[in-house]
């Protein structure tokens, strides 16, 4: 049986890590995985329990503020993982539904490369959201594969545009799947985030239900994050 890996770089986002604990622990998966987490800030985060196994990498390095580490900690992750493995990532600030992971799984039974078409974000503190119409790639936190080396490329040749290297330069069968369970969640207290959707201006204003529209019950979540 192909092992399953969950990779997730972190540090400093303990309000995240705790969430992600519990969007682990409701999958309706129910086979074994792994779950890598790669932290390299200091002090150490608190790791939460959940189901699966779970494995905690410290680098050598520590991320300072203004660093993009998160190729390098992905990378951390590889080293750990056999290259025949399905590989997901899974990010200390989204929100993923309960089906997720056995959505993907099943995807990967007829592909090498799965994602989401249309990556949902929502910025929580300022309560916008976007949707990406693109459908030739997906966001990283809504990727799974099959095998490590092309994730390996990805992050060594483009460290800060991985998703959109992967999926451009992937040669094997690829799939989108339209389930939309994950959604890119912005905003949170802790390490600054990377990317656009962390600035005040993105995206659009949301309507009170457009975020319990896309993650059910789990928008009781963050309403505590609004900026005020």
């Amino acid at each position: 049986m192909t092992e399953v890996f969950m990779i997730s770089p972190t540090g400093g986002r303990p309000e995240g890590l705790a969430l992600l604990a519990e969007y682990l622990d409701a999958q309706t998966y129910t086979g074994p995985a792994t779950w890598l987490i790669v932290d390299d800030v200091s002090p150490a985060s608190y790791i939460p329990e959940t189901r699966f196994d779970t494995e905690v990498i410290h680098p050598d390095w520590r991320w300072k503020e203004g660093q993009n580490t998160q190729a390098k900690s992905i990378l951390a992750g590889l080293d750990r993982i056999p290259e025949d493995a399905i590989v997901f990532i899974f990010e200390d600030d989204d929100c993923y539904l309960p089906s997720y992971i056995e959505t993907m799984l099943k995807a990967l039974e007829s592909a090498d490369l799965v994602g989401e078409s249309e990556s949902r974000y929502f910025n929580v503190a300022t309560n916008r959201y976007r949707i990406m119409p693109t459908k030739q790639h997906s966001s990283l936190a809504s990727t799974a594969m099959r095998g490590t080396a092309a994730l390996r490329t990805a992050c060594e040749k483009a460290p800060k545009f991985i998703d959109l290297h992967l999926w451009k330069t992937f040669t094997g069968r690829k799939a989108w799947v339209s389930a939309h369970n994950v959604v890119g969640i912005k905003g949170m207290p802790g390490r600054a985030g990377i990317g656009v959707g962390h600035r005040q201006s993105f995206g659009s204003p949301a309507t009170n239900d457009t975020l319990r529209d896309w993650a059910g019950d789990y928008a009781d979540n963050y309403g505590m994050f609004k900026q005020q």
